[in-house]
């Protein structure tokens, strides 16, 4: 609960941020409301780097390919850059990478 109302605090202060880091998001939060709250700060103008462990949040329909990033062995690498494959819209990102399509 007081992450939300942290959460809350800074959302309505959106606009005096410029920049959000935010680490393990999805563990203090449902599925449905983790999702909600993503979508509120992508539509937002604020800059944003959020840590997710949940592979369900890998999805089109959110970011593109190319703003999920995978960290290994302390390098990070866009997951466009970890296939050789074309990603399109209609690719389901989560069933791609639990398929290891962004192993290195």
């Amino acid at each position: 609960m007081i992450s939300l109302i942290y959460f809350y605090d800074v959302f309505i202060n959106f606009n005096q941020v410029s920049f959000i880091y935010m680490d393990d998001f999805d563990s203090y939060y449902h599925f449905d409301l983790t999702r909600y709250l993503l979508k509120e700060i992508i539509n937002s103008n604020v800059q944003a780097m959020i840590i997710l462990h949940d592979t369900s949040l890998i999805d089109n329909n959110l970011l593109r390919p190319d703003c999920y990033f995978n960290l290994k062995n302390g390098y990070i690498t866009s997951f466009a850059d970890l296939t050789k494959k074309e990603l399109r819209k209609a690719h389901n990102l989560e069933k791609m990478y639990r398929a290891g399509s962004f192993n290195d």
